[in-house]
Order: C-alpha cells, then structure tokens, then sequence
C-alpha cells in the first residue's frame, strides 16, 4: 500500500519532450472504442474475421515480423479534451467531446464559452487552464487528448523509499520518479494531457478520426508550463517478443476461436436482428459478458456462461415487465420475453460456441497485453496498489479496437475518482 500525501510542488527547469512518429488510420469520431472481444457480437461474421485478423498480427508483432497493427498507450485520463483551429473560421478552441454535437456543439473560443456551455465549476476551471495554454503551442488542425492533471492534482509521495510526483486523473494514479526527466517535466507543468487522435474534416461535425498521431505532434510547440505524453507505444529494448511455447500457445488459441467462430458464424449474424431496442440479442450478450467482467466473475467456464446468458435474459425481461402498469404493457414483454427463451433453447449449441469464441478471445487477448506490459517507464496504482496500466488501442485497416485489462474494467466502476465533472 502507498500512502499519498499532498506536499505542494517545487518549480524546477526542464526541457520538452520529443515524439516520435508513427502510422496511422483513418476512422470515424472517436467518441467509444469497443473491445476486441465485443467485436465478434458487434460485427457479426465480419467482425469475427476482422478480429482473427487483429489477433494473427499480433502473432507477428510479438514475433518480430512485419505487422501492420498501429499501437497506442491508454492512459487513464479524464476529461477528454478536444481543442485546435476550428476548420471553419480558424479560432482556436477547446471543449469536451461536445464539440461535436450535431445540436448545439459546445465549441470553446474564450472563458465566457467555458462559463456558458459547462455548469461544474471544476471542470470549467481545468477547460479554461487547457484554453490558456493550449492555445499558445500552434496547434494545427484538431486534436483529442485525454486531460491528466492540472496544477493542483498533483502531490509528493515516496514509494520504496523513492520520491515521486502523483497524479490521479480517472482510476488510476500515476507514480513519476521526481530526479526522471520526466518528473521533473511533471512537476513544472501547470497542465499534462495525451494527445491520441487527430482529426480531419471541413467541419466540427463531419470530422474523421486518426489514432495515434505523434508523428505530428513535434509540430507542437510546448514549454515547461506543459507536459505531452507520448502515447506512442514502442518497444526499443525488444522484450515483448513470445518465448516459443508462448507462441505456440497463443496460436493454438487462434485456431481455437477460428474454429468456433465457424460453429456460431450464422448466430452471430442473427442476433443482430432478434428483439427490439435494448432488447436485440446482440446487445444483451454484450452486456451479460460485461456485467460479468465488471463484477469479477469472469468468463471461463463455456457450459456455466452459456447457461447463465439465460438466467440473465429472463432476469431482465422480468425486470422490464415489473416496470410497466398496463397489463397490455406487461403482455408484450411476457411474449418477448416467452420466444426470446424459445430462441435461445434453439440456439444452445451456437450459444456455447459464441462463448467458447468469447473466451479464447479473451485468453489470447490477455496474453498479447501481459506481453506489452513489460514495457514500462512509469509506475501505475489503483487505491494505493500495484497495478498494470489501463490497456491500449490498436488500430488495423481502419478499425480501432480497445485492448483492456479486465481488473481496470472492474476498478473504473468501484475505485473513488479524483473528480466528477
């Protein structure tokens, strides 16, 4: 356990940093990333293709062959901020996702916007701390950040008899050794954020999304008022690489969920038109195997999780059908709630195969961010303990799918944050 204490900062001299450059893709708004796994239910059977495919370029990632996968660092920031030159009249802004509201977009050009558009006074005061120094880096074009601390976040603490500057932004607290560059970046900055997307576009509202662009963030002009993490994730030293076993492993897992996916391929495409609104059957799976990662559950037993779906399905409906007065109301979710039921029994078998695809998956998912955690330079707590990072975003033919740790999907729900906007 750490203690953190909230010893003022010191001012001391430090020197930008330098990002590198890296690939990129082009893809709508980054608004919400979904899970790799999530993909086979989302997509259907082109997800469950374009999932393999994310998985066997990790395969050669962790190789060492030539893959086309672009990766970057989830940093466990918050709010998310979007600023840079409106395309439109070319004033430089700041806002949260609102930006890009079709109705009504909350587009920052001054403090008075800030006061007018947001009503927390926190958040209006970490926005108008963005807009006074953001604004003086040159920014061209627009970007996407997440914000992880202003000058009053950050506080002193040792950790194994070491100093280091912290700073919670979201879940996670963050640990940097004050005698590193980097804490010594950390600790004159009046402001830190991680810049992971850029965007393209002749307006706010028709902008496309670019991850990972550090090969345009030299272009920024910073100073010791701001720090710039790099998101950017490389591993210079070579130590991700997969043993031999591991690599046998990992591609037996492959084969494992290919020859599942070919078992609930037609399922897959299914539900996506079975039920209604917040009932479609490929909503509901999502959420069953969320809920059951986020309450620590887990999905490891195929026969277990594929039982339970139903209990689940029929735990919902009973719920909905409690919330409505009307008998006539009640009726037409007995009746859904009768042939969903009936669907399921009729789909027993491609339901186990859908969680036995989850589950490998999953596995092979876990094995691809143990692998990309090795490489660190800052340490991570969540209350006060050890923890890995939050995961990364992995961006290949135009798709960007999270890969997340499953105790950071848990925590985001139970931990305390640092604020609420």
């Amino acid at each position: 356990m750490v203690m953190w204490s909230s010893v003022p900062m010191n001012k001391l001299s430090t020197q930008p940093s330098i990002l590198g450059k890296t690939e990129y893709n082009g893809i709508m708004k980054n608004t919400h990333l979904e899970h790799l796994e999530d993909n086979i239910l989302n997509g259907g059977t082109d997800g469950a293709l374009e999932t393999i495919d994310f998985l066997k370029n990790f395969g050669l990632l962790l190789s060492n062959k030539k893959s086309d996968l672009s990766i970057s660092t989830k940093w466990d920031g918050a709010p998310a901020i979007i600023c840079g030159r409106d395309p439109v009249n070319q004033r430089f802004f700041v806002g949260t996702k609102s930006v890009f509201n079709k109705v009504n977009p909350k587009v920052c050009y001054d403090d008075t916007d800030i006061d007018r558009y947001y009503q927390a006074e926190l958040l209006r005061n970490k926005l108008k701390t963005c807009l006074k120094y953001l604004s003086k880096t040159g920014i061209v074009g627009v970007f996407q950040g997440d914000l992880l601390f202003t000058e009053e976040d950050k506080k002193y603490a040792k950790i194994g008899g070491k100093q280091v500057v912290t700073f919670q932004p979201n879940t996670i607290t963050y640990a940097v050794p004050v005698d590193s560059l980097k804490g010594i970046t950390v600790m004159e900055a009046k402001l830190g954020i991680v810049f992971h997307t850029i965007y393209f576009g002749d307006t706010l509202q028709d902008m496309k999304a670019v991850y990972n662009p550090n090969w345009q963030l030299h272009t920024i002009h910073t100073d010791e008022n701001i720090f710039i993490a790099n998101a950017n994730f490389a591993d210079e030293s070579n130590i991700t690489k997969f043993t031999v076993r591991d690599s046998a492993k990992y591609t037996a897992l492959i084969n494992r969920a290919t020859g599942s996916l070919k078992r609930s391929s037609q399922f897959l495409n299914i539900i996506h038109d079975y039920g209604e609104s917040k009932f479609i059957m490929a909503i509901l799976f999502k959420r069953f195997f969320n809920d059951r990662i986020r309450k620590g559950q887990g999905i490891v037993d195929t026969k277990r999780v594929a039982s339970d779906f139903a209990q689940f399905y029929s735990t919902k409906m009973d719920e909905e059908i409690d919330s409505k007065k009307s008998e006539r109301g009640k009726q037409k979710y007995k009746d859904m709630k009768k042939n969903g039921l009936a669907f399921i029994a009729k789909y027993e078998l491609e339901i186990y195969f859908t969680v036995a695809s989850y589950i490998s998956i999953r596995t092979a998912k876990k094995m691809v961010i143990s692998q990309l955690n090795k490489v660190r330079d800052i340490q991570t707590f969540v209350d006060g303990v050890p923890s890995q990072p939050e995961g990364y975003v992995v961006s290949y033919k135009g798709t960007a799918l999270k890969f997340v740790d499953d105790d950071f999907r848990k925590a985001n729900i139970t931990v305390t944050k640092s604020w609420q906007p």
